[in-house]
């Protein structure tokens, strides 16, 4: 089976970029070129726009993309498409969504369209409708003349990046919510090779779907490499660092060093996993800037080609203006670009939680939100974060103190169609039972304690909340080699810190790789997208409390 530990996704486009020379044949290029003095047509135009996209020449690309009526439909999914690289993905819905019933696309730009319409799915983690995408997609490549074998393989890795990842129980979901026999396919295939360790049971599963689908596109591409025998097994040549790195964190502040020490024990498992024997220097920073930007300095002197940190936002301050050719991950999520080429910010961000609830609420059709606090730092931080954001779509709200006696009646009285908690566990059970149990609520990871089985999280039962996949869904097979390295550190944040550690890796191999569209990594922390200009989103996993534990809930 292949190995799904630190996927990265085939990166933007690697379908519509690679064959755009057969939209309308090779011939019909070369006519076109001997013949400059003729009129360019739209579809015209509309190659040579990929033609510089391929080339990652946005500036040509977008000059030809000018050349082409604005209400052409060429010309709309161009801008979803260069949407897509700028990482606006509610623009690429908007452009392109529509474009789905036009009849005058050629077939390849058909490929195209659902391609990108997938990977802005994926950015979504609508699994469902990304897979749809590109099951569209890939019946169409079959249908291309002559046939790109090449472009198939990597659509329908693709469709396996999306399924293989996915629990069970998400797949036996998925699989109730389709009728499509070719989804039902792959979703089956998936189930089949799940947890699979090479045993007889898994062998026959697979067998059976053979049976089940002998006509099936994955039967001989990605079913027909599932559970390989040894002797045909080939060793995968894994990217690794190509040089030392230094991991500057607060280690020597006593309240920083166990988030320090968590990050580092992430970072390391993942560096052995992956049989990375890259050197890793400590630096340990006591949060002053002047001190930090030394270190920082210092780190370069010794030679560090990358560099894990700083942490607070005064230390990132001070070494976002330093100038470096080491790659330079910043473990505090900043909203505006980086200083400097090689710099970049990934962090556990309150404000990208709230971003996504409430990306949720707005799909389910809420429009009204009540927001409860109390008069703790943090908790009126997130009420303002999310009452910013929430405004901003449009959405109208109440602000409910905690302490308030009438809280309750104050809920009920006012029309509203959710609850935004911004409060952590221990709180926000007494704060909950307070509260209308009959109302959609909703809360950031701070919620949940971590532990899946807590008796004491009985209040929340029903608290919708997106946290880390590492913490949501313990048993995914790809997190298995993960669990010694944190088995001794305690659930809920340090775990958070320690997925952010391990994603780190990940991220830095993908930075020093990266291509001008971007990367997409199934981490720890979440599925982390990296785009053109290097900055860094993650989408969490969506969760509620259940009468069993957590529940992990279909993306939205």
């Amino acid at each position: 089976m292949m190995n799904t530990q630190f996927k990265l996704s085939f990166m933007l486009f690697v379908l519509i970029l690679s064959a755009i020379p057969t939209i309308f044949g090779t011939n019909n290029l070369a006519y076109a070129e001997k013949n400059s003095k003729l009129t360019k047509s739209t579809e015209d135009y509309f190659v040579e726009s990929y033609n510089c996209l391929k080339k990652n020449d946005k500036v040509c690309a977008q000059l030809a993309a000018a050349s082409i009526p604005s209400l052409s439909p060429y010309s709309k999914l161009l801008n979803g498409i260069f949407a897509s690289i700028e990482g606006d993905f509610d623009t690429t819905f908007l452009e392109l969504l529509p474009l789905q019933t036009n009849q005058s696309l050629n077939l390849q730009a058909n490929v195209s369209l659902h391609t990108s319409l997938a990977l802005a799915y994926e950015n979504q983690s609508d699994s469902l409708r990304a897979l749809e995408q590109r099951v569209i997609a890939d019946a169409l490549l079959q249908k291309l003349t002559p046939i790109n074998q090449e472009d198939i393989n990597a659509n329908e890795h693709q469709i396996w990046e999306i399924v293989s990842v996915l629990s069970k129980k998400n797949l036996t979901e998925m699989r109730g919510n389709s009728n499509d026999t070719n989804i039902q396919g792959w979703i089956d295939l998936a189930l089949a090779a799940k947890y699979q360790n090479n045993g007889e049971s898994n062998q026959q599963a697979i067998d059976r779907w053979h049976l089940a689908y002998p006509d099936h596109a994955a039967k001989n591409t990605i079913a027909s490499g599932l559970l390989p025998a040894p002797s045909s097994k080939k060793s995968i040549q894994k990217a690794k660092l190509k040089g030392p790195v230094a991991i500057l964190l607060p280690f020597s502040k006593a309240d920083l060093y166990p988030i320090s020490d968590a990050i580092e024990r992430g970072f390391t498992a993942a560096k052995k996993i992956a049989n990375d024997n890259a050197v890793v220097n400590i630096y340990a920073s006591d949060v002053d800037a002047t001190h930090t930007t030394l270190l920082y300095q210092q780190a370069l002197n010794e030679g560090a080609r990358y560099v894990l940190g700083p942490f607070t936002e005064n230390e990132v301050e001070a070494v976002r203006h330093e100038t470096s050719s080491a790659i330079t991950l910043m473990l505090h999520k900043k909203e505006n670009n980086p200083s400097h080429p090689n710099q970049f910010f990934y962090g556990l961000s309150a404000s990208d939680e709230i971003q996504q609830i409430i990306k949720l609420a707005y799909n389910l059709g809420m429009t009204k939100a009540a927001i409860v606090k109390t008069n703790q730092a943090l908790s009126q931080k997130n009420a303002e974060v999310f009452k910013e954001n929430w405004l901003s779509t449009g959405g109208l709200l109440t602000v409910t103190n905690a302490d308030d006696q009438n809280i309750k009646q104050q809920i009920n009285e006012c029309a509203c169609d959710m609850i935004f908690i911004a409060e952590p566990a221990e709180s926000a059970r007494t704060i909950r039972q307070l509260l209308p149990t009959n109302m959609p609520t909703f809360g950031l990871s701070e919620i949940f304690s971590g532990l899946s089985a807590n008796a004491d999280d009985a209040p929340l039962k029903g608290i919708r909340f997106v946290d880390a996949p590492w913490l949501t869904d313990r048993e995914n097979p790809k997190f298995l080699r993960y669990k010694e390295a944190a088995k001794d550190l305690p659930a809920g944040e340090m775990q958070r810190w320690f997925a952010l550690g391990a994603d780190a890796y990940q991220i830095i191999l993908a930075l020093e790789a990266m291509p001008s569209n971007g990367a997409t990594i199934d981490g720890l922390s979440g599925k982390i997208e990296i785009n053109a200009s290097g900055q860094i989103r993650r989408t969490l996993s969506n969760a509620s409390f259940a009468n069993d534990g957590i529940r992990l809930e279909a993306p939205h």
